[in-house]
């Protein structure tokens, strides 16, 4: 996602990906807390939701782009219920590092 933060300059798509090509391409996984074959809920490892909330985040600006049409068509066939799922876990992780980082004394301005 950070290799797109230039709004496509060096990349010709956002580098992004779910846990599931993460587990299939490293030993990264190997261990872990999280569950990678599940995709919602506290279990499920967050790369999963966080990578499909990114997509449905960023779609006016990505569902364009000709190397986005396979992701954007699976998203094409989930229903509102199951984005708002995946955009909520998302954003309950998201804020639990911020809590978890404030709750040291810190803030994001450091």
């Amino acid at each position: 996602m950070a290799v797109f933060a230039d709004g496509g300059k060096m990349a010709s798509k956002p580098y992004a990906s779910s846990g599931a090509y993460i587990n299939r391409m490293s030993d990264f996984c190997k261990g872990c807390a999280y569950d990678v074959k599940k995709k919602t809920g506290l279990e499920a490892c967050p790369f999963n939701y966080l990578y499909w909330a990114f997509l449905i985040q960023n779609q006016s600006h990505l569902d364009k782009n000709p190397r986005m049409v396979m992701p954007y068509r699976t998203l094409a066939k989930w229903s509102s219920d199951k984005k708002r799922s995946y955009s909520n876990d998302a954003g309950t992780f998201l804020d639990s590092l911020t809590n978890r980082h404030a709750s040291k004394g810190r803030t994001h301005e450091e």
